[in-house]
């Protein structure tokens, strides 16, 4: 039988020391395989409610490589999901600043009106009975998905049911008795809406953002004296954002939802540069310093790969700006 163990390291081990078992799974019983944002990271979820496991890995070319060799052995239940979107709007809502509720809220306007309005006997939005208790104007979860299945574009249902999450954090849909996460089967939800007394919001403007595009997401350690600090560095058009990153997001999707006062922001930001006010970058060996007008940074990297794709993206950024290259210097 295929399983995965997940041992536990302290410190350096001493000669013939073996690691500690933590945990082992059968892989017979993953049920999704999420790969992070430029192959930073990955994800396991298992069919246990408590099994769900985030691996960072900083290097990009071995994430892939192992993940091309694991996801062979992996049974055909396994669903592989990249969380590449729902990485990319957090980074734009939550660094970048830019508000996605608006753009939600719109399409789940949109799917209530088509639940709403469908002569399809497959879903739709009624009472429904369970438990001799009748649920006023609500929906199993499954019906949901499988709507946007048919009238969405969306490639699989693990990418619905992503949608439908988004759809419940931002209070456009919640289940009935307000105590569930997502879930694809006979759970009842309800869209707001649809709620006795419920008076619209006021609308979200949409907002114009020049930091819109996540040009390049790499983790990597921001010397932060006394200690190291492990960070998220995210360089978008015109800055360069150096963020502390919660990776229990996004919450999986099997495990019980966390309280709001427990689960954190995905991301939050330290420091912020401009691109136009940088000056000069060192290079030292897997060290990369980024001088600015006001301060310097000092970053850790994995590799030398992971460093080079950084100091060649901002060089150009800068070079669009001012015309001529960025002094780039290698120190001995």
């Amino acid at each position: 039988r295929k399983q995965w163990y997940q041992r536990r390291v302290r410190g350096k081990l001493k000669p013939k020391q073996k690691p500690s078992l933590k945990s082992r799974h059968r892989l017979s019983q993953l049920k999704y395989l999420d790969i992070g944002l430029n192959y930073q990271h990955f994800r396991l979820e298992w069919e246990s409610k408590e099994a769900s496991y985030k691996v960072l890995v900083y290097d990009k070319e071995k994430c892939a490589k192992f993940l091309e060799t694991f996801t062979l052995a992996l049974p055909a239940t396994t669903q592989v999901f990249k969380i590449s979107d729902s990485t990319i709007s957090d980074i734009q809502e939550l660094v970048f600043g830019i508000d996605k509720t608006f753009e939600l809220s719109a399409k789940g306007k949109m799917y209530r009106q088509i639940m709403k309005s469908s002569t399809d006997s497959r879903w739709g939005i009624r009472d429904r009975m369970h438990m001799f208790r009748t649920y006023e104007n609500c929906f199993p979860g499954t019906e949901l998905v499988d709507m946007l299945m048919e009238e969405g574009d969306f490639k699989s249902r693990a990418e619905a049911m992503e949608m439908c999450h988004q759809l419940l954090v931002i209070d456009v849909l919640h289940h009935v008795k307000l105590e569930e996460q997502f879930r694809d089967d006979g759970t009842f939800y309800r869209f707001s809406a649809d709620e006795p007394g419920y008076s619209a919001k006021q609308d979200y403007k949409v907002q114009e953002n020049l930091n819109k595009d996540v040009l390049l997401y790499q983790l990597c350690y921001l010397d932060d004296k006394p200690k190291a600090t492990p960070i998220s560095l995210i360089v978008s058009n015109v800055k360069v954002f150096l963020t502390s990153e919660y990776h229990q997001w996004p919450l999986p999707r099997l495990q019980a939802p966390l309280p709001l006062h427990l689960r954190g922001q995905h991301f939050q930001v330290l420091h912020e540069i401009d691109i136009s006010q940088i000056t000069m970058l060192i290079k030292n060996d897997k060290s990369l310093t980024i001088s600015s007008d006001s301060k310097c940074f000092d970053l850790t990297f994995a590799t030398v790969s992971a460093l080079n794709d950084v100091a060649t993206l901002i060089s150009q950024l800068w070079e669009e700006v001012f015309g001529f290259p960025l002094d780039v210097c290698q120190q001995l």
